[in-house]
């Protein structure tokens, strides 16, 4: 049987959890970033099983795999897993997963988790090493379920309200200070492309989905969320194992050309 995993990261988490996760499945494993698919209009799923990786944000999914999903097309009726990766807890993820996916006629069979260091409210610094220490550990503990093919019930109500991040809006005031030095980085990295260098500054439009992928790579850190006292400067976090490079790939994937200068 064949796999594809799709995945979202903005800081290395998804992108280390998706890769370790299909060293780990039997089956061949293919793993793809949902940014390399923005400019796909249909997006054709015909494989046996189907994964997704992303983090958990106010208890839903990233926008950009949101939309992803609604533009793609389900050959057949795969089985479909979540693993998601959350500070906190995961709220009602599955169930919003779950009403994304049941238009395009298929259904969520299985959600797990696994703790991350978090890139919006702070972790611990305790926190954060036990859960890079025991990334693989905990999914280790996991590929179980998805191997023997797990099954639960995420359509039963009540169905979750429409969250902060269910649409576009930069509604933490995402923006640039005069640290900022008009390198392009963060307009290259933006996965919405939502981000314009204007007189060697950079811009930050509406058309945001709350990532931080600018504020946690902005090498100035230049980056910070105005409308967001206690954590308007937080500290900066990627994953150790994921470089800068890696990020921007992702958009090489996808047709697009990267260019910054520093």
């Amino acid at each position: 049987m064949r796999t594809k995993i799709f995945y979202f990261s903005a800081t290395g988490n998804c992108m280390t959890t998706a890769k370790i996760l299909a060293e780990l499945l039997p089956e061949t494993c293919e793993v793809v970033s949902v940014s390399a698919l923005r400019q796909v209009e249909n997006v054709m799923v015909e494989e046996d099983n189907v994964g997704f990786v992303f983090p958990v944000y106010y208890g839903d999914m990233p926008y950009i795999v949101r939309e992803t999903i609604e533009k793609m097309t389900f050959t057949h009726d795969p089985y479909i897993f979540l693993m998601a990766t959350y500070r906190g807890h995961p709220g009602d993820v599955a169930k919003r997963l779950e009403d994304v996916l049941a238009p395009r006629g298929v259904h969520l069979a299985l959600s797990v988790g696994i703790p991350m260091p978090g890139n919006s409210y702070l972790s611990t610094k305790e926190e954060m090493q036990n859960a890079l220490v025991h990334q693989k550990d905990h999914i280790q503990a996991l590929v179980g379920r998805i191997i023997s093919r797990e099954t639960e019930d995420y359509t039963q109500p009540p169905r979750p309200e429409a969250s902060m991040v269910s649409h576009l809006h930069n509604f933490r005031g995402i923006q640039a200070d005069d640290r900022c030095i008009g390198c392009g980085i963060c307009a290259n990295i933006c996965p919405l492309d939502n981000i314009r260098i204007v007189d060697g500054h950079a811009r930050i439009g509406e058309q945001c989905m709350t990532c931080l992928t600018c504020f946690h790579w902005c090498p100035q850190e230049a980056i910070y969320m105005s409308k967001e006292e206690k954590i308007a400067r937080r500290s900066k976090y990627h994953h150790p194992d994921v470089r800068l490079q890696d990020i921007l790939n992702e958009k090489k994937q996808a047709g697009q050309d990267v260019v910054f200068r520093i």
